[in-house]
């Protein structure tokens, strides 16, 4: 065989290696799309009571079937009835009390709910993971000096655990100083590397600091460990599509981009923020028809979508 033969035979072999790398990697990227909409899609846990039920799990079961219905006093009731059982041991009674300030903040009666977070740092022995719950709540409330406050508590009883750097994280995060929050979704993926929302909080933080392609990671990482996980998820898995998908977007890798916005809509249909930013991907692929469309769909769920108005605007499209 001539050199020119085996030239042009090895840039052949080259060019298929090549090719099936590609094909590899978009076969991976769909079914791992694929395994999240199946788990997502699972059937949810039942709430049905059952007769070989024990009193405490029937109860629970009753609760939550208030709180579905939207009865948050009668869940409170119940509740209130489990903690008058004195049989319940200390776990039992801190966990129904955990439950029933969920009600009462659903039922806007704040100061009850922190009263129950505080009664059950009060239980013996003590369960430093309620330093990290009532900071939580605390976040919610506005009140991020005591959260963090709680956070560090937590932190100095466990010094292993994940959750109150995460908690601190949470805080500098609503305070805008993305900076300090990442470093501390650092340190809580320190301590639990197999946490998905540390991931997903950390690749939040990087997007917001325009560090995209270790947002992107961020995501992927989130995503995978997601799939781990028993219990269905689908609006916090679609929060890391959506996140993912920025990332994508501002990486310049479209179709990743708009794979990740597919499946943002696959579960909540009206999210004007990725049909505005799937239509600025297919705007970016010269797709102006599909661009088009995304952006006034955006805009008839949120008039005051700016990506989508501008991205009509830069189209030449008046705003419906």
């Amino acid at each position: 065989m001539t050199p020119r033969r085996w030239i042009i035979v090895i840039a052949a072999f080259i060019l298929m290696i090549v090719m099936s790398a590609g094909i590899l990697r978009s076969a991976l990227h769909f079914w791992h799309q694929w395994r999240l909409a199946s788990l997502l899609n699972g059937p949810p846990p039942s709430d049905e009571v059952l007769t070989t039920d024990d009193s405490l799990t029937a109860l629970n079961k009753r609760a939550r079937q208030a709180k579905r219905s939207h009865d948050y006093q009668r869940a409170v009731d119940l509740y209130t009835q489990g903690l008058e059982e004195s049989s319940y041991g200390a776990d039992a009674r801190r966990a129904l009390l955990r439950q029933r300030a969920f009600a009462y903040e659903d039922l806007k009666q704040y100061d009850r709910a922190e009263a129950d977070y505080n009664a059950s740092l009060q239980i013996e022995p003590l369960d430093p993971s309620f330093y990290a719950k009532r900071g939580f709540y605390l976040i919610r409330r506005g009140r991020y000096d005591d959260a963090l406050a709680d956070f560090r508590k937590g932190g100095e009883l466990v010094p292993s655990d994940g959750t109150f750097p995460f908690g601190e994280g949470e805080v500098y995060a609503e305070l805008g100083q993305h900076e300090k929050s990442a470093e501390l979704y650092s340190e809580a993926i320190r301590r639990n590397s197999q946490v998905w929302r540390y991931y997903r909080e950390r690749g939040s933080a990087y997007n917001r600091l325009g560090k995209f392609k270790e947002a992107k990671a961020d995501y992927d990482k989130a995503l995978a460990l997601a799939l781990g996980y028993s219990i269905p998820i689908p609006r916090e898995a679609a929060d890391s599509n959506l996140g993912r998908g920025y990332a994508s977007l501002r990486l310049g890798h479209y179709q990743d981009a708009i794979a990740d916005f597919d499946a943002v809509l696959r579960v909540v249909p009206r999210s004007s923020t990725a049909l505005a930013w799937r239509g600025t991907a297919y705007q970016s692929l010269g797709k102006s028809n599909e661009a088009v469309a995304d952006f006034k769909a955006a805009l008839a769920i949120d008039p005051k979508n700016a990506n989508a108005m501008d991205g009509l605007k830069s189209l030449g499209v008046p705003a419906p």
